[in-house]
């Protein structure tokens, strides 16, 4: 079972890197994503609950960006397994950027110093400028037109993408923990 969690990830991502739109159970295990600059066109966020195979809810913020880039992508995910923790950690756009349209993540926790265009607080969540992410109607969402988001740090339960484009992509399976951060 430790195994297959991290194939599912693996397939995630390469499901991503081919431009496929990628659907998948929630397996409970949080995964790291870091970037020193994120540039999204289109952000939307609203709060919600992911539920895990097991049926177990978790609060997560549901995060929207139509089109981004990011520079120094790290993606990481510790899952246990008798030899101890193993680490799966992909690492791109070091010198081109990860190119991503139609991202969605079941976002648990976010650092960052980040800049809003056009930004509207409260606005209806059906009404999104990211349709694919749209909300319940009546829920509190937070958009705007762009962001950009400097030394970015975030925990998340899950993540979809109708294109992904990793740049200079490495992907490297390690005993212990070796965490983005």
């Amino acid at each position: 079972m430790t195994l297959g969690v991290t194939c599912a990830a693996s397939a995630a991502w390469a499901g991503a890197a081919a431009g496929m739109p990628v659907s998948f159970a929630v397996s409970g295990n949080a995964f790291k994503v870091s970037a020193s600059r994120l540039e999204g066109d289109g952000f939307m966020q609203y709060a919600s609950v992911k539920a895990d195979r097991a049926g177990k809810n978790s609060p997560v913020a549901v995060t929207a960006i139509r089109s981004a880039s990011l520079q120094d992508l790290c993606q990481s995910v510790v899952t246990p397994t008798p030899l101890g923790p193993v680490t799966l950690r992909v690492e791109a756009g070091e010198e081109s950027p990860v190119r991503i349209d139609d991202l969605v993540i079941d976002l648990e926790s976010m650092r960052g110093e980040i800049t809003f265009s056009d930004l509207e607080l409260g606005r209806d969540a059906a009404d999104s400028r990211v349709p694919s992410a749209a909300g319940p109607p009546g829920a509190y969402s937070q958009q705007a037109s762009r962001l950009v988001i400097r030394d970015l740090r975030q925990q998340t339960s899950s993540m979809t993408a109708g294109m992904f484009h990793l740049s200079g992509m490495h992907l490297a399976v390690k005993i212990g923990r070796h965490e983005c951060f």
